[in-house]
């Protein structure tokens, strides 16, 4: 009978380590192990590790033939004239080089011949990142640094954007613009922008591109963490930093001044640290401080709370004596206290606002409510479209996860994650944003985020799993990568840019009017700004077919104005005080009009009817006088 030291020691070092002190990570299968090889041959590998590692190479392939079938779509969709893929079509807005180039090095990257002589540089790069290489991380933050800073954003047609760079340009009050911003957001976003662009080193847009810049760094980082705390190594590695840090979303960091760029970081931080929390029982405190945090940024970080609960359980389920741990105390009281100092303001705007807005709009209302309301117009096309564009290997989800089946790698990990991506899809499918999902796509990014770390997992699992086909992850890597900075090429090339908003208003399918008539008046806006005058008009009156607000009508006759065509002009003013008498540009408009127009007697009448609200304005009271010798002069000569 052998020794109990002896029985100890014929332990294989797999169970050994399972009998470590509870809450010890547990051991990783290296890489090298994941699939047995060629030569031990089926009488040395057990049976359920030749099924998993076959059902492994079935999922890789199934990931490879998403890959194929989405670079064929981008290609083909290039010569569509129709935005029915707008999420894939976006090579048909770029100038040739940056159409074609990245593209043709993703699918190059397809074949598997030059994937595998590429995928030896891919596994080094990997390795590095998976030690935490200081070279790497630099490497990793310049690259996506200098992405944003050297590609801005030039369209800014999404959300908010001209709106928010309005605001702090004219130095407007957060409070009456946006009642529902909290603290965090306001000084981030309006503070201190507001004081930079007061110094006169930046602009208002340089502000919001030097906040965009650092955080994008920050987001660099937390994707190399995200590969580091799966324990992922080589090619695996670096394809699950790709995903996180790869996405439609970079484009919120080349200048929009929103939280949705901090939301970004917040979700890789809860994915981080809540893994770190999970597998290794550290990382608490930093993911209390980021929910924390979070709690005075934006309301939409209540979604966070979920996976952060998770983790804390997990954590704790695996060591109880942190229970004993006043650190672990700090960690759980830190977004409690945060909450419980913002949380009546976020369930007033949530109410208030959200609800009527997002929730209970005339689109929801139009089509039968909430649920009916999900697919219904052109939501079906749009959801795809805004998943794809924001997280690019996301279509890979459910067809490698069918290919795995009941042997999907299924831990802790994953629950994890899942609850993290929970809520942010419910807000894809249930939200409807105010100008449609093609301009507010900064509404669901963080739905695009949370997509995207579900697809660094399996993606990276999947070759963890089947090491002979790490090849894919090199093909897998640059599909994240390729879209990601051909969107960032094509916000910064305005005119092609503007043209691609024109092509979703003017082809096919066919858009909801309400939706129309904010996307013609955007054009209308931008056009304005950049002194485009006849273009201006021309889009301005596109809008006051759909929507003839006073301030579209108001725009749309000073567009013409400054076209030279005051006969347009003078009709669109008065539209525009018939709908509103107490607009001053209006009225300024349609006296300048009827001047150039030489319509004397409507100049007085104007002039009258606005010193009738206004008796003491010099400037109306001094037109008014020149009107009058005008009117006399007229008179005289025709005597």
């Amino acid at each position: 009978m052998k020794r109990p030291s002896e029985r100890r020691a014929s332990k294989p070092a797999s169970e050994r380590g399972a009998a470590k002190r509870p809450g010890a990570p547990a051991a990783r299968v290296p890489l090298a192990r994941a699939e047995p090889s060629a030569a031990s041959g089926p009488a040395y590998a057990p049976a359920g590790v030749q099924a998993g590692a076959a059902v492994a190479r079935r999922a890789a392939l199934a990931l490879w033939t998403v890959l194929v079938l989405l670079a064929l779509a981008r290609a083909a969709l290039a010569f569509v004239p129709n935005m029915l893929g707008w999420g894939l079509n976006l090579q048909r807005f770029l100038a040739p080089p940056w159409a074609w180039a990245p593209w043709a090095l993703a699918a190059l990257a397809l074949v598997p011949a030059l994937a595998r002589r590429a995928e030896p540089a891919f596994a080094r790069a990997g390795e590095a990142v998976a030690r935490g290489s200081l070279a790497a991380s630099l490497a990793a933050v310049a690259a996506a640094v200098l992405l944003v800073v050297l590609l801005p954003d030039q369209v800014r047609f999404v959300g908010d954007f001209l709106l928010r760079e309005g605001t702090i340009e004219e130095e407007g009050l957060p409070a009456t613009l946006f009642p529902q911003a909290l603290p965090l957001d306001v000084l981030l976003h309006v503070d201190l922008p507001g004081w930079l662009a007061g110094t006169g080193l930046v602009s208002a847009n340089g502000a919001g591109r030097l906040l965009g810049a650092i955080e994008v760094g920050l987001l660099a980082l937390l994707a190399l963490a995200f590969a580091r705390v799966l324990a992922l190594r080589g090619t695996a590695a670096l394809v699950a930093a790709a995903a996180v840090l790869c996405g439609g979303y970079l484009g919120l960091f080349t200048g929009y001044n929103k939280a949705n760029g901090e939301l970004m970081l917040t979700a890789a931080a809860v994915a981080v640290f809540g893994l770190r929390a999970v597998r290794e029982g550290r990382g608490l405190l930093a993911l209390g401080l980021v929910l924390a945090l979070g709690a005075f940024l934006h309301r939409s970080v209540l979604g966070f709370v979920p996976a952060v609960a998770l983790a804390f359980a997990l954590a704790l389920r695996a060591r109880p004596a942190a229970l004993r741990e006043p650190a672990f105390w700090a960690a759980a009281a830190l977004p409690v206290v945060a909450f419980a100092l913002t949380l009546p303001r976020i369930v007033t705007t949530l109410m208030r606002i959200d609800s009527a807005a997002h929730l209970a709009s005339f689109e929801v209302k139009a089509h039968g409510g909430l649920l009916t309301s999900m697919f219904a117009g052109a939501r079906a096309v749009d959801l795809p479209n805004v998943v794809v564009l924001l997280a690019p290997l996301a279509p890979v989800l459910p067809v490698v996860a069918l290919t795995w089946g009941r042997r999907l790698p299924l831990a802790r990990e994953a629950a994890l994650l899942a609850t993290l991506a929970v809520p942010f899809i419910g807000l894809l499918l249930f939200v409807h944003p105010g100008q449609g999902a093609f301009r507010d796509y900064d509404t669901l990014s963080q739905a695009g985020i949370v997509l995207a770390l579900l697809a660094a997992w399996l993606v990276g699992e999947t070759l963890r799993r089947a090491p002979s086909c790490a090849w894919i992850g090199v093909a897998a890597a640059l599909a994240a990568a390729a879209p990601s900075v051909q969107w960032l090429a094509h916000q910064t090339d305005l005119d092609r840019g503007l043209a691609r908003v024109t092509a979703f208003l003017t082809e096919p399918p066919a858009r909801d009017p309400h939706e129309r008539g904010k996307t013609w008046d955007y054009l209308g806006i931008r056009n304005f700004r950049l002194e485009r005058w006849e273009a201006s008009a021309r889009t301005f009156a596109r809008a006051a077919e759909l929507q003839p607000s006073p301030r579209v009508l108001t725009q749309w006759g000073l567009a013409e104005l400054r076209s030279g065509n005051p006969s347009p002009a003078r009709e669109a003013f008065r539209r525009a005080l018939a709908k509103d008498s107490t607009s001053d540009w209006a009225w300024k408009g349609l006296f300048t009009t009827c001047i150039q127009l030489g319509d004397l007697d409507e100049a007085h009448a104007v002039a009258v009817a606005f010193l009738r609200r206004e008796p003491n304005n010099a400037e109306v009271r001094e037109s008014l006088r020149q009107v009058e010798q005008l009117r006399r002069a007229k008179a005289e000569g025709a005597r």
